[in-house]
């Protein structure tokens, strides 16, 4: 359990990770994006997730979390204990608005429930809807499962070469 947190901690700092865990199926590592309203719940819940499970699959992407509109500098409880509970410690997470930088950086950006705004938008990167995300702070248990289907098919995409 120890060594599946440092991992996990691992991944979502960007930290490398040495041995077999580093080797990919391609060398270069692309940034997806995920964005939310405040950059702390649903697009939290998908980079953290989505980094878990490119790292298991041993596959060269790695996700970020960003948010249109940050209200606070931490994770609301009703996201932390659940993803902890999960094996996912996002307690030092602090969300970050998302930039026109963070948008060039990325291969991706997948927006949840929300739009890229104009002063963040780069016409050369694929952007993803999902529209169809439940509200987290009403139904987590829902939440959690709609973004660890859509988070599971895309990686499949991602993997096989498939844009949406």
């Amino acid at each position: 359990m120890f060594q599946r947190i440092l991992l996990i901690a691992a991944v979502l700092c960007a930290v490398p990770i040495t041995g077999a865990a580093q080797q990919t199926r391609h060398s270069q590592v692309q940034q997806v994006l995920f964005v939310c309203e405040h950059g702390n719940v649903k697009s939290l819940m998908a980079a953290t997730y989505f980094n878990a499970l490119a790292q298991s699959r041993r596959l060269p992407y790695r996700a970020a979390s960003r948010g249109v509109a940050p209200d606070s500098d931490s994770v609301p409880e009703f996201v932390l204990t659940p993803l902890k509970s999960e094996g996912f410690d996002v307690a030092d997470f602090h969300p970050q608005r998302i930039t026109r930088d963070d948008v060039a950086a990325s291969s991706r950006v997948v927006v949840i429930s929300t739009a890229v705004p104009a002063d963040a938008s780069d016409a050369g990167t694929k952007v993803e809807q999902w529209n169809d995300v439940p509200p987290a702070s009403k139904d987590y248990p829902k939440s959690w499962d709609s973004i660890k289907a859509h988070v599971a098919d895309l990686l499949d995409r991602l993997e096989r070469g498939k844009t949406p």
